[in-house]
């Protein structure tokens, strides 16, 4: 994986964070230029350096935003340009233009002489000095609102189709934003117009707009200025009809509380004042606000009333349209504030179940009554995954019955048709024609459902399932917004479902592969006990017939005990290499002198090279140089380049040893003459299972575990290994390179490698010996015997404990894998026993994992030593413990 990728886990969980970001920024945004500017700014830096939002904001005008996460050089550049509607013959340069989304991934000097419109704007394009870019339209239900456009410049970095696809869905995500700050805007401008109407009807009754009426009590008769004529469309000067004629030209609606305020004003009460609308001859309905002034004779009699009225219709119409306008407003900001709900939910959900009831209660009860979802499985089948409701047993219910009642594929509305139209569907049940799937039909009836929306889930490109939301028991409709808010809905929750999907899969593959990893070390620590076990009487039986005769069967015994050797490296190499890639290496680090590194391993692999025609060259050009290190493994290191450089050269051919160091590295090189590393091979000879052409005999061969064993030895201590080759029989050179310790301050560790010198027991010491197999037990008895211990050997637990209760030893070999009874239980019963209790116990076993000694010890063992022993260790071992 290159610079600047990601793996899809990680572009997952960055676009997680960025939707996060945008419905925080989104929903902080404080009015329509902030909206668009946290809209921008959501998207840098990471789908763009910079960019710019061209939002359409109504009577042919767009308002540009912009924005540069690198500075506020870019953002000067941009700041005087204006959107321009742009079409380009051959390219799609602004998606407010075309209506398309594009991507443009690879921009040059070239680019811009083909798009720039004249030399200043060439100018301008050269300056900003991006190279790559993208647009996409920012729609809102069937309205192109605008276009996002962003450009990747100084980064360096390059758009793909996935940035396309994410910015996509981020513009998908501001455009119900930025048409409610939008209408909010224009709710703002309406109420700033009412005001100045107001005000404009105040200069209207100043300036003589008002007009006079006149009721005469008694006579039951009224009389109207010309603008009372003009407000009702009646001729001047035309019979009014009285009181009643004014009664019947009120809407009945309004009758009771006009005439409500009549009568309260001549009982007494507070004087006229209403508003009604009053209903024209051509049917017009007008808005009338009247106020009148009631006169008393000196009995206190109402005689008349005096007043005055203004036609208020318009000033009712802005009313209205503020009351409407404010309801939609309101009503989209609720919309908002669920789907930046919702997003912030399913962001955080990556658990299928969860992320499915976390849709469903997202759904109902603020959207639907109901709410089903179903996901297509493995094999494209369909399957019923959720039938929601608040009550849940109606739930439980609906989901049984969607089990096992199945629309029929082609009826139209129904989830496999939506899915196979790739197309949504609202339909109504409680109106004709009702569909004529009798399985539907008694579906939606057996619930009361009476509308319903169905729409596919689609993530990526890929069609998951589908979602449909019911009515029921509310009489709601899914109205036009109703049905935008859940495609919005749905395009999110296809996406965490999409997620959930993938991070499920992710969970089993990692559990696999833990599970895997797990059955691999226990495959290779039995494999490792199973060989180890016949090798131990193998060497053991080879020291016997050297210390009976050392001069018979010299050549034949040599042959066996380096075959013995090959087999026990193999082994450990196998489970070093378990060891090392799971960190359960744990270096003890000294200061170490380099010469003393290579000599070490020079001496331990001088069979190997004993009977070639020239020993290993050494050049140590580096006196003293010192590395920070662990002694046994660095030796590790250099034995396995020796042998490997072995193998693979002829005995006539020249193996090299080189030291070399300066103020900061010591450099080991091997080098050798021999048959070289094809140019296809060298870049993989340090990967596990490697492994150069092999004659058919396989004589150099291994497991391809010696160099990827170097190679992670070499890193774990902060060094660098390399190989080089000229090509087939051109010879190899390996190359360790290791920091370099300064010599102030430093003490010398001691080496571990230092060969023991076998001790005898001073006086004879009684030895017990338990082992189910015969032959280990037997040979290593006789050799022990033979240098003067009492030895005395069983076959299993049971016959050791009567042995020891005969004859008290000072010191037992316990095998583990014993029959029965195994080695730490043994261990526990010897520990157990006051008698017992003072026995030196060591685990001798073919199991030689680091946690396989941490149990002997945890068992109460002594010693834990692996088999096949060295002898001139065990000696060393029995010498120790039992001084």
């Amino acid at each position: 994986m290159g610079p600047g990728e990601h793996s899809g886990a990680d572009r997952l969980q960055e676009q997680r964070e960025v939707l996060g970001r945008a419905g925080r920024l989104l929903a902080a945004a404080d009015d329509f230029g902030d909206t668009l500017k946290q809209s921008l700014a959501a998207c840098l830096p990471a789908l763009g350096d910079f960019g710019f939002f061209d939002v359409a904001v109504g009577n042919g005008e767009v308002r540009r935003t912009v924005a540069a996460y690198q500075g506020p050089h870019i953002e000067s550049l941009l700041a005087p340009t204006q959107w321009v509607k742009q079409t380009h013959p051959e390219l799609n340069l602004c998606a407010f233009s075309t209506g398309d989304a594009a991507l443009h991934p690879a921009i040059d000097d070239a680019w811009y002489g083909r798009v720039a419109a004249n030399e200043q704007h060439l100018g301008l394009l050269r300056e900003l000095a991006f190279r790559s870019m993208i647009t996409v339209p920012v729609r809102y239900r069937d309205e192109l609102v605008g276009a996002l456009t962003l450009f990747m410049g100084s980064s360096g970095r390059r758009h793909d189709a996935d940035d396309l696809a994410f910015a996509g869905e981020l513009a998908a995500l501001a455009a119900p934003v930025v048409v409610t700050a939008r209408l909010l805007e224009q709710q703002r401008n309406a109420e700033a117009q009412l005001r100045m109407q107001e005000e404009r009807l105040r200069l209207a009754v100043e300036a003589g707009q008002v007009g006079i009426w006149d009721w005469d009590i008694a006579r039951q008769s009224v009389t109207w200025s010309d603008r009372v004529y003009d407000m009702h469309k009646m001729a001047r000067g035309s019979d009014t009809g009285g009181l009643e004629g004014f009664r019947s030209r009120i809407h009945p609606d309004d009758l009771a509380t006009v005439e409500g305020a009549l009568q309260a004003a001549l009982a007494g009460g507070p004087a006229y004042r209403a508003e009604f609308r009053t209903v024209l001859a051509n049917g017009e309905v007008r808005w009338i606000a009247t106020r009148g002034h009631l006169v008393r004779d000196g009995a206190g009699q109402p005689t008349r009333m005096v007043g005055a009225s203004t036609d208020i219709t318009e000033r009712m119409d802005l009313l209205a349209g503020e009351r409407i306008a404010r309801a939609e407003a309101e009503a989209a900001q609720r919309r908002v504030e669920l789907l930046s709900s919702a997003g912030a939910l399913l962001a955080k959900s990556l658990d299928p179940e969860d992320t499915l009831r976390t849709i469903a209660t997202t759904v109902v009860p603020g959207i639907a009554d109901w709410c089903r979802i179903d996901l297509l499985d493995d094999e494209g089948v369909l399957r019923r995954r959720l039938a929601y409701h608040q009550d849940p047993e109606r739930a439980q219910e609906a989901l049984e019955m969607a089990r096992t009642m199945r629309a029929a594929p082609a009826t139209v509305g129904s989830m496999a048709w939506c899915i196979a139209n790739a197309s949504d569907h609202h339909g109504r049940f409680d109106l004709p024609p009702a569909t004529d799937d009798p399985v539907l039909r008694a579906f939606t009836s057996h619930f009361g459902m009476h509308a319903h929306y169905i729409l596919p889930l689609v993530a990526r490109g890929r069609t998951i399932g589908a979602m449909g939301v019911v009515q029921a028991e509310s009489g709601r409709i899914l109205g036009r917004a109703d049905r935008a808010l859940i495609r919005e809905l749905g395009q999110r929750a296809a996406l965490a479902l999409d997620n959930a999907r993938a991070y499920a899969e992710a969970e089993a593959a990692r559990r696999q592969a833990e599970s895997a990893s797990r059955a691999k070390d226990e495959f290779l620590a039995m494999l490792g006990h199973e060989l180890r076990n016949p090798l131990a009487p193998i060497a053991t039986a080879l020291e016997l017939m050297a210390r009976r005769d050392a001069k018979a069967h010299v050549e034949e015994r040599r042959i066996i005990g380096r075959q013995v050797t090959h087999l026990s490296r193999l082994i450990d190499d196998l489970l070093d290499v378990s060891r090392i890639t799971q960190g359960k290496v744990e270096l003890k680090q000294v200061a170490v002198e380099v010469r003393t590194l290579i000599a070490h391993a020079l001496e331990q692999t001088q069979p190997v090279y004993e009977r070639r025609a020239q020993p290993v060259q050494v050049r140590l050009d580096a006196a003293g140089a010192r590395v920070l290190g662990d002694p046994t493994r660095l030796t590790q290191v250099l034995c396995n380049l020796l042998i490997n450089a072995a193998k693979f050269t002829p005995p006539d051919g020249r193996v090299e040893v080189t030291l070399r160091a300066d103020a900061t590295w010591v450099e080991i090189v091997v080098e050798d003459s021999g048959r070289g590393i094809a140019p296809e091979l060298l870049p993989h000879v340090f990967d596990l299972f490697v492994q150069g052409r092999q004659s058919i005999d396989r004589r150099s061969g291994g497991l391809g575990l010696g160099l990827a064993i170097v190679r992670m030895l070499v890193e774990r201590h902060g060094g660098q290994v390399q190989a080089a080759s000229g090509g087939d029989n051109q010879g190899s050179r390996f190359t360790v390179r290791l920091p370099a310790l300064l010599a102030q301050g430093v003490t010398e560790g001691e080496h571990p490698m230092e060969p023991a010198t076998p001790t005898l027991p001073a006086t004879p010491a009684r030895i017990l010996i338990v082992d189910d197999n015969a032959d280990a037990a037997d040979t290593l008895g006789e050799l022990l015997k033979m240098v003067g211990y009492e030895v005395r050997v069983a076959g299993d637990a049971e016959a050791a404990l009567a042995l020891v209760q005969e004859d008290l030893p000072q010191l037992a070999l316990l095998d583990i894998g014993l029959p029965g009874m195994d080695g730490y239980e043994l261990a526990e019963r010897l520990r157990a026993d006051a008698r017992t209790r003072g026995i030196k116990l060591v685990a001798l076993t073919g199991y030689g994992r680091e946690n396989d000694r941490s149990r002997a010890l945890g068992a109460q063992f002594d010693e834990h030593v692996v088999k096949p022993v060295a002898v001139d260790k065990l000696f060393e071992l029995l010498g120790r413990m039992l001084a």
